[in-house]
């Protein structure tokens, strides 16, 4: 059996807060891929995403989350209920704030929630190169009222401001363990969702009002030949005229949407790809268990 090297740290560090908060961004920045999706839209990130960063020193298995919010619907407690899973198996707790927070109701319920773990807690305040120092002065002593931190780190993923030093921080608090994932992989996220999610971002950010958030991607067929990716997705929605929005006047916004996420997809994975897209309207098709658990 491998002796454990007293000098290897390991474990799970959880990126919680609110939609819109920055944890999609920061996660990409802190794996070096783009292994979550992103729009300017809120609650883009349906699922929880695993990212690895693995060093000499350290495996540190970052988990990014949806936005905690107050759910009205089966899909937004489905998204909820997926935060909440991810707090009580997190070895380190970060909470994103952004800096122009105004500390309402969500944000309180989640503080609720964080004041009955024993986990360190890191708060990290987003996007400071956006605000003034002492509107950040106030964040950081508002922040120590609510909740007992082991650091508050004001950060910009955008422009890499104190991204090493929160690294640094959260690996400080793991504990001394073996690596838990073998130290080429970046995510333990499928193959398959992957695809799906890159179509879906262009979807976010190619279509308007509530077609994004009532569209589902599930892909139908892989297939590898001849050094060549061949995928084929049929994106689902609530309604048939939703369905004529993404298709576009003569099929447009689905050549648009499928050619950009093509590109995000080579880029990833590092071969030539051929994605055929297909829509269909599927009243509550997010009630489907296949949906739910998109990424199981």
């Amino acid at each position: 059996m491998e002796e454990l090297n007293t000098n290897f740290k390991a474990g799970y560090i959880s990126i919680i807060g609110l939609p819109n908060a920055g944890k999609s961004t920061l996660i990409n920045r802190l794996i070096g891929e783009k292994i979550s999706i992103i729009s300017p839209r809120k609650q883009t990130t349906r699922n929880v995403i695993h990212g690895i960063k693995t060093t000499e020193e350290y495996q540190a298995i970052f988990v990014d989350t949806p936005g905690f919010h107050t759910p009205k619907s089966a899909l937004n407690k489905a998204i909820v209920n997926e935060v909440s899973s991810v707090i009580p198996t997190a070895d380190v707790i970060t909470l994103l704030v952004d800096y122009n927070e105004n500390f309402g109701t969500d944000f309180m319920r989640l503080i609720e929630i964080l004041k009955g773990t024993e986990q360190p807690k890191i708060a990290l305040i987003t996007k400071i190169d956006m605000t003034k120092e002492n509107n950040l002065f106030k964040t950081v002593s508002i922040l120590n009222e609510l909740l007992r931190f082991e650091h508050i780190i004001p950060i910009s993923t955008i422009k890499n401001i104190n991204i090493d030093k929160y690294i640094e921080l959260a690996v400080s608090e793991l504990p001394n363990n073996y690596k838990l994932y073998d130290a080429d992989m970046v995510t333990t996220q499928s193959e398959q969702f992957l695809i799906s999610e890159y179509v879906r971002e262009q979807i976010f950010l190619n279509v308007r009002n509530e077609v994004p958030y009532d569209a589902y991607v599930r892909i139908e067929t892989i297939e590898t030949k001849k050094g060549k990716l061949t995928v084929s997705a049929i994106i689902y929605v609530q309604r048939e005229s939703q369905k004529a929005i993404l298709i576009g006047k003569n099929g447009e916004m689905m050549k648009k949407i499928g050619e950009s996420a093509r590109k995000s997809i080579e880029e990833f994975f590092g071969i030539q790809v051929n994605l055929k897209l297909w829509t269909s309207a599927k009243q509550n098709a997010f009630l489907d268990d296949e949906f739910l658990s998109l990424n199981k």
